[in-house]
């Protein structure tokens, strides 16, 4: 017997798609008492005018004129603001999206995005299928935006303590949530072998302390001038860069690395991150969700040095209150101070690898579908334990 799983995206960033991803790789795992088939859908796709430039909108947002992007965050960020921009919107997706369902028939519906979770319950009722269950999945940290909480699905899965706490102050029935961490994909949890033996393969030094910088998929941002006074700040460290998809920024670092007084790997887009990150002694990045859960899932301390306005706020102020890493927004010195801080203190890195530990629960995306199938069996959110993590700990706590 196949189950169908049909998760809602939108391509706006690539942290929506990559949740969405470790989700249906954790549910093609699962082979009883149903095998599931997972289709991941870009809601954007089936949406009318101007809904269908979602994607390419928030990546010209955020590339000119970040402090806009965070205004309109704020400004729906709120009950009645955001159910003024959900009448606005719903004419461009509703029929569409109903059509959607209606034709895949799916026995599950995940939302992995904010702005679909309303949507996916309006055509839920408007295809007539309100035996289907319908499971949010929320993947920002912190203080997350209004639209995620949404009391009306059947289940909502949180990935930290505040998460779960500012659900339940906006109505969300505590037996409807569920605390399983944010969906970093199963191979963070399948890496093997010792740390040496992984910097060996990456070709790391076995002892100098390794430095990961990386800024998203995209590698934008003010990735080249940290990079750069990161490598000219003299600092006992091996630094890698990871330049995703910005091959020009790949080549230039290239070229440049050999005058550098600091040792530098310069890695464009790469499937190794999960062996990276159990191999190096510290990252510096921006603060995505995602990057932020897998870094604690591998218990690899972090210093932040750039966020999206508004939307991952929260994500500074979750690795600041939890005591993940250090947080360095103010240019590219404060960048090398914090590097220079903690590479040369190992007790405090020991101190957040810890922190790490306690709040970071395991084997998130594979607890996530093993969620969404038992309520895709029984077309209710299970009662048991086995799903809750409610037992975890915070690092403020300790």
């Amino acid at each position: 017997m196949t189950k169908r799983a049909l998760l809602l995206i939108s391509d706006t960033g690539g942290g929506h798609r990559s949740a969405a991803n470790a989700i249906a790789a954790a549910l093609d795992e699962i082979k009883r008492p149903a095998t599931y088939e997972p289709r991941i859908e870009d809601v954007a796709a089936h949406c009318a005018f101007p809904l269908t430039q979602l994607g390419l909108g928030y990546s010209m947002a955020l590339r000119y004129a970040p402090p806009i992007y965070g205004a309109l965050y704020h400004a729906t960020n709120g009950r009645r603001r955001y159910r003024a921009l959900v009448r606005f919107c719903e004419p461009l997706y509703r029929e569409r999206l109903r059509d959607l369902f209606i034709s895949y028939q799916p026995d599950v519906i995940v939302s992995v995005h904010p702005l679909l979770n309303h949507a996916a319950l309006r055509a839920r009722d408007d295809a007539h299928m309100q035996d289907v269950p319908v499971v949010t999945v929320i993947t920002d940290l912190g203080n997350v935006h209004e639209s995620w909480l949404v009391p009306e699905a059947d289940a909502v899965v949180v990935p930290a303590r505040e998460v779960y706490q500012r659900a339940l102050s906006r109505g969300v029935p505590p037996g409807r949530l569920r605390l399983l961490g944010h969906p970093i994909h199963p191979k963070f949890d399948d890496v093997t072998g010792t740390r040496s033996d992984l910097r060996a393969q990456l070709d790391l030094p076995p002892e100098t302390p390794a430095v990961m910088l990386m800024a998203g998929g995209e590698g934008g941002g003010k990735l080249l001038s940290t990079a750069l006074a990161l490598a000219r700040a003299s600092l006992p460290i091996e630094l890698v860069v990871v330049c995703g998809r910005n091959e020009p920024l790949a080549q230039k670092l290239g070229e440049l690395s050999a005058s550098l007084p600091t040792p530098m790997h310069v890695l464009g887009f790469t499937d190794k991150i999960p062996e990276y990150f159990r191999a190096v002694d510290l990252l510096v990045t921006k603060a995505g969700p995602g990057t932020l859960a897998e870094a604690n899932a591998a218990q690899l301390p972090v210093v932040v040095y750039d966020f999206v306005p508004g939307q991952e706020r929260g994500n500074v102020d979750f690795v600041r209150h939890n005591g993940l890493g250090l947080i360095a927004l103010h240019g590219a010195s404060t960048v090398v101070a914090a590097v220079r801080g903690l590479i040369c203190a190992p007790e405090r890195l020991t101190a957040i690898r810890h922190n790490q530990e306690i709040v970071a629960p395991r084997r998130s995306s594979r607890r996530i579908a093993a969620l969404i199938a038992a309520i895709a069996e029984s077309g209710t959110i299970p009662t048991q334990d086995d799903f809750s993590g409610l037992r975890l700990q915070t690092a403020a706590a300790v």
